[in-house]
Order: structure tokens, then C-alpha cells, then sequence
């Protein structure tokens, strides 16, 4: 069993209400990808309520069988289009992916 995990921090320049809304918008698409991969065995994005200067605003948990479901999973066309969309609002990230 292969964990894929990620935190996004938002760009700063979004208000409050901006950033609640396109950390939706992201957890939306991410979520999503799960009807189209069959690699991704399990998913789930959460928009953190933590408002300290070291939290991340988004996470992103993913289960894969193997390392190589996950490099499929990373190169398929549907997680490769939501990436541009992900960035375009995004000013870090940070990964961990590990073997259980």
C-alpha cells in the first residue's frame, strides 16, 4: 500500500471568502478524480480550519496498491489537466508519499 499525501498553501493575495472558495473549488476537482482512476484506491481533500502561520490550507490523501499505480495516477490525463488549475491558485506544496 503506497500514501500519497499533499498540502497546498494559497496564494496570500485572496481574501478570506476568495480562499474559501477556490479551496472548494480544488477539493471539488481533486475529489473528482476519483470516478476517472482507477488507480486511486482512496481519496480525500480537506480544507484545514487551522489558522496558524505554519498550517496548510488544503490536503490531499490518496491510497494506491503499488508505486507504480501511483506514477500512473500522476500521469493520467485527468490528474494531469486539474494540475494547471490547482497551481494557478496555489503558492506551495509540499509531498510525502511512503509505503505501509
Amino acid at each position: 500500500m503506497v500514501k500519497h499525501i499533499v498540502f497546498f498553501r494559497l496564494k496570500n493575495e485572496f481574501e478570506a471568502a476568495t480562499r474559501l472558495a477556490h479551496a472548494k473549488e480544488i477539493k471539488q476537482r481533486l475529489e473528482a478524480l476519483s470516478d476517472s482512476i482507477p488507480e486511486l484506491l482512496a481519496i480525500g481533500v480537506g480544507i484545514n480550519f487551522n489558522v496558524t502561520d505554519n498550517a496548510a490550507d488544503i490536503s490531499l490523501y490518496t491510497e494506491f496498491a503499488t508505486r507504480g499505480d501511483l506514477d500512473n495516477y500522476l500521469q493520467h490525463p485527468e490528474h494531469v489537466a486539474v494540475v494547471p488549475f490547482v497551481n494557478s491558485l496555489t503558492e506551495e506544496r509540499r509531498v510525502v508519499d511512503y509505503d505501509l
